[in-house]
């Protein structure tokens, strides 16, 4: 395995920038998830790593090796696609055994116990003998994965390949693929638009936007400190909860509705503001009920107007007397619908952004 290096990665398309001096460096044996919406950049990131495009500037190295301008076959990578690609008429083990053969420098019994290694790692033993067209959807993903494995790449590339597999059978793969990846020590890089499979999987997360890293980091750290507002909406689920603020005072905020007053370490937080607007932000998680206002607390009067059952816990969407919706998570069977009372800011968990535009940096 090896490690790789994007220095200052741009590829134009055109007029079109579809990334932006983009820099990543990545461990041997780490599993980087590059993560964002649809036209982020991260397949062109990914493409760009495979040779599968050239980019524009910039450069790649896998290890000291400079792979800028070599050409897919010549990198030693493996990827695994979204429609997966395999062989239908063919067997799972002759899908497998299909780039040792291609390659045609190793003897069959040595293929055969290639193919049978990584059988077993993907848990593909029992189906081997199977044709492709006899195969589950999850099957056909792990014969997907041992067919790339097989080679024992330098550089093992994963582009959506769980976005067509039902919810159970994604977690679950999800779960053999960072197994496998940790038993191996694989360098891996992962693209998702799922946050939650990004956070699920990564050992560092790449949150990309319009063509530009929106901030580098293990997922914890992304989802208590995200440096962007853009991150911070993205990443958590439930969606954080947003309000578009004025300073009006030297720790209070409003939105229009709502006077938000912030706790006494906040004054000097807000002097960092270059403006009057500021972005403030809780997640659902960080909000309690209480049926009565606390003395002393940021808290907001609601009522309940949606609740959302997810078993051990409820996601209740409360609207404020003015129509703001905010989103709290409370333990189950808690509320009920219309209910009255107050949403309390856990105040060790705002977070303030500089601005309301989705580039606004931290302020705290």
């Amino acid at each position: 395995m090896a490690e790789v290096t994007i220095d200052n990665l741009t590829k134009e398309y055109g007029s079109i920038v579809a990334t932006n001096d983009i820099s990543i460096d990545i461990d041997d044996g780490e599993l980087v998830v590059l993560v964002g919406p649809s036209g982020c950049g991260k397949t062109t990131t990914l493409r760009s790593i495979a040779g599968l495009e050239t980019p524009t500037s910039g450069s790649i190295h896998f290890g000291d090796t400079d792979v800028t301008d070599r050409a897919p076959q010549d990198r030693d990578i493996s990827m695994v696609f979204q429609d997966l690609a395999l062989y239908p008429h063919m067997t799972a083990a002759e899908n497998v055994a299909f780039p040792l053969h291609a390659d045609g420098q190793q003897p069959e019994t040595t293929v055969r116990e290639s193919v049978e290694e990584v059988a077993r790692a993907t848990n593909c033993e029992e189906f081997l003998d199977k044709k492709v067209v006899d195969l589950s959807g999850g099957q056909r993903q792990r014969v997907a994965l041992a067919r790339a494995l097989v080679r024992k790449p330098e550089v093992f590339l994963m582009d959506e390949p769980f976005s067509d597999l039902d919810e159970l059978l994604k977690r679950q793969l999800r779960a053999e693929v960072v197994r496998i990846q940790k038993d191996l020590g694989i360098t891996m890089v992962h693209v998702t638009h799922d946050q939650e499979e990004a956070m699920t999987m990564g050992d560092r997360l790449v949150v990309m936007n319009d063509g530009e890293i929106a901030q580098m980091g293990d997922p914890d750290t992304v989802f208590n400190e995200p440096a962007r507002l853009f991150v911070a909406t993205f990443i958590g689920s439930p969606q954080i909860n947003r309000f578009d603020c004025r300073i009006a005072g030297d720790r209070t905020l409003t939105d229009g509705e709502l006077e938000l007053e912030l706790p006494a370490d906040a004054a000097d937080v807000l002097d960092g503001a270059t403006g009057e607007a500021v972005t403030l932000c809780i997640r659902p998680q960080h909000l309690s009920w209480a049926d009565e206002r606390p003395a002393d607390s940021l808290a907001v009067p609601v009522s309940v107007n949606v609740i959302e059952k997810i078993g051990t816990e409820d996601i209740v969407r409360c609207r404020t007397a003015g129509g703001t919706e905010i989103t709290g998570v409370v333990p189950a069977g808690a509320l009920s619908f219309g209910q009255e009372g107050y949403l309390v800011f856990d105040p060790s968990q705002l977070h303030l952004f500089d601005g309301h535009d989705e580039n606004a940096p931290r302020l705290n």
